[in-house]
């Protein structure tokens, strides 16, 4: 009789504990399915009965443990104990159990249900990875982070529709600019993001995004769970003017309706990446507009002239504009002409 009753007391015991200690440990889990276990035996074995009631006994106790640890851990902020941890870092650490997936950022939780979130956590929780690095060894790579959650930094080699991208190794062109490099085809690392972010991007673009490392296939990596970490990279730049070493008093178309005189070109600086000022435009990262707001204006009939810090815009009433040197005397007879 005593050991009947011990071997319910033990089961139970068994049970209750793990929900008693916050860490994460395999060893919880398993003291808890021991425990069903042995309850189970004390209904089938010491009771020597073989009523089918007692074999949907574990089925309810599982289900009763799991929905028990869902809410302790809900309730309570503690460590789940029918969950696998996975370690980005130190920081951030996720734990996927059957229904939902625990963030744990930063001693703060957060609650993804059936998995319907991507990161969740601060951004600043992790460290920035280049695709260089990452890409330096692929197969290394994947299982150093697989199942992990990193934050990536490197250009766009390729856009597939609105919600995949692609980024690949790459070694910086001497001289180059609007953004060009040579990439590496030889591995990528495939990025598959839920939003139409990707409208704001272009081919040699800087991106950063975080993901979950998900799926190894010949080099390739890819990531599920994805966001793309906005920086405005583009937004702060320095306007570098190219003159002619002799001005031919020759107008030359620059871009639709634009023509430079006696300009040679018109750079933006980012400071990583030099962009021409027409493929700035034509690719997005600067309006005329954003140009044209810093600027002072004087008008000369139907006629405007735009004083910059760099250079000048002319403005003519036929639809015609030019792109002066600060140094160039205003041709009266160029809007003429």
């Amino acid at each position: 009789m005593r050991l009947k009753y011990s071997l319910f007391i033990l089961g139970l015991l068994l049970i209750l504990i793990p929900y008693f200690i916050n860490i994460y440990s395999i060893y919880r889990l398993i003291s808890v399915l021991l425990g069903i276990f042995l309850i189970f035996l004390y209904f089938i074995i010491i009771k020597n009965k073989r009523n089918l009631l007692y074999f949907s006994i574990p089925f309810l106790l599982l289900i009763i443990t799991y929905g028990g640890d869902f809410l302790i851990t809900y309730i309570l902020n503690t460590k789940p104990i029918y969950a696998i941890e996975n370690k980005s870092n130190a920081k951030v650490i996720t734990y996927d159990s059957l229904f939902y997936r625990l963030f744990w950022c930063d001693n703060s939780f957060i609650f993804d249900y059936n998995y319907q979130k991507s990161f969740a956590c601060n951004s600043k929780y992790l460290l920035e990875l280049d695709i260089n690095q990452l890409l330096n060894n692929p197969k290394e790579t994947f299982k150093k982070y697989h199942n992990k959650f990193i934050k990536v930094k490197g250009k766009i080699s390729k856009i597939d529709g609105s919600s995949t991208l692609e980024l690949k190794a790459y070694k910086n062109v001497d001289n180059s600019i609007n953004g060009y490099v040579d990439f590496n085809d030889e591995s990528k690392l495939v990025v598959n993001v839920k939003s139409d972010i990707l409208n704001k991007y272009k081919i040699y673009d800087y991106i950063t995004v975080i993901g979950l490392v998900k799926n190894y296939d010949s080099n390739n990596i890819t990531l599920k769970d994805t966001i793309v970490v906005e920086e405005n990279l583009y937004n702060d730049y320095k306007i570098e003017v190219i003159e002619k070493d002799k001005c031919s008093k020759d107008k030359i178309e620059y871009m639709e309706n634009f023509y430079t005189y006696c300009l040679n070109n018109i750079y933006l600086d980012y400071g990583f990446d030099k962009y021409e000022l027409s493929y700035a435009i034509k690719d997005g990262k600067i309006s005329l507009d954003d140009i044209l707001s810093e600027s002072q204006i004087t008008e000369n009939y139907q006629d405007k002239l735009y004083i910059l810090d760099k250079f000048n815009i002319l403005s003519c009433h036929n639809g015609i504009n030019y792109l002066l040197s600060k140094d160039e005397k205003i041709n009266n007879n160029l809007c003429e002409n």
